[in-house]
């Protein structure tokens, strides 16, 4: 009997941080909670953003976990989810180690393709310079190569999501400022039991952001700093286009929290192929799965047949 699609076929917790902290101090080991989902031979490691659990990988990992070519990876990044949450400020770099300790104890030491997602891109980016023989292919999604100033609505965002209570006005809180409006108000897909896609997209929400465990303001305070001290240099960008790695870069156009201008810079210093999606904002794998799902599925048959394109398109949805 085939394994439900989506459900992992092993999930536990796996003791990192042994090599690197972002000062002179010892070693502090945590433990990361991952999931792994599928038994194909094409790897996927999927890395999610700033204060997020890997759950909200969702959709992205339904999807693939239909085809039984693919092995989908995810984690919560130490400060979220069910992983610990050390007091002390963090670093994407520190994360990106914790990430490569997981891959290293799993085994997964090479031909990984890999995706992040706002501060999980930032990771992915740190992560793929730590050990570019380690993987096939690299989609970056709503982030940048870092010393960009947040957008005031993010600002505003990270102040009162915590203060928020009530567990149905927080989801809609957030589900206005992940989604752009007139994306909220459109009628559901005709397959789905939701009128809206507000209505489609709340119990997702819901499962990350209220059912899941939050970290505590410690935790918050440490990824933040960590998105705000990011920075990957022109020249280390430099070194990953020099590996010939397939790269993607995603954004929208309506994202309310990394500008679209890192990811056109990300573009012009790795010399890759720009997607972006019209009128979408931050959460484009939730807001439009089927067609990021493809593109990615692109990527790494590309990758495969050595063909690489570099320029930007428009994705009209």
């Amino acid at each position: 009997m085939s394994r439900p699609q989506g459900i992992p076929v092993e999930k536990g917790y796996i003791t990192v941080g042994y090599g690197v902290t972002p000062v002179k101090r010892k070693p502090r080991p945590i433990r990361l909670y991952y999931e792994k989902t599928g038994n194909g031979p094409v790897r996927i490691l999927l890395i999610a953003g700033l204060g997020t659990p890997s759950s909200c990988w969702e959709s992205t990992v339904d999807y693939f976990s239909a085809r039984p070519e693919y092995t989908i990876l995810i984690f919560d990044n130490r400060g979220s989810g069910y992983s610990e949450a050390p007091f002390g400020l963090y670093s994407t770099s520190q994360m990106a180690h914790d990430a490569l300790e997981l891959l290293d104890i799993l085994g997964w030491k090479s031909d990984v393709n890999l995706a992040g997602m706002s501060m999980g891109g930032m990771i992915s980016l740190e992560l793929v310079l730590m050990d570019t023989k380690r993987f096939s292919s690299l989609i970056l999604t709503s982030t940048n190569a870092g010393r960009s100033a947040p957008q005031l609505v993010t600002v505003k965002f990270m102040l009162r999501v915590l203060t928020v209570l009530n567990p149905e006005s927080r989801v809609k809180f957030i589900a206005e400022h992940f989604y752009p409006k007139s994306w909220l108000e459109q009628p559901a897909p005709k397959d789905s039991p939701y009128k809206t896609n507000l209505e489609l997209v709340t119990p997702f929400l819901k499962k990350i952001f209220i059912d899941t465990p939050l970290a505590g303001i410690h935790a918050n305070v440490a990824h933040c700093w960590a998105a705000l001290t990011h920075y990957v240099s022109a020249k280390r960008l430099a070194q990953l286009r020099a590996t010939g790695i397939p790269i993607l870069v995603v954004t929208g156009t309506e994202d309310n929290f990394v500008r679209p201008s890192g990811s056109y810079y990300l573009q012009k210093q790795l010399v890759c192929k720009l997607i972006v999606f019209e009128g979408s904002g931050h959460i484009i794998p939730s807001e439009q799965t089927v067609a990021y799902c493809k593109l990615f599925e692109e990527l790494i048959q590309k990758g495969k047949e050595g063909r690489f394109e570099v320029h930007i398109a428009k994705a009209k949805l």
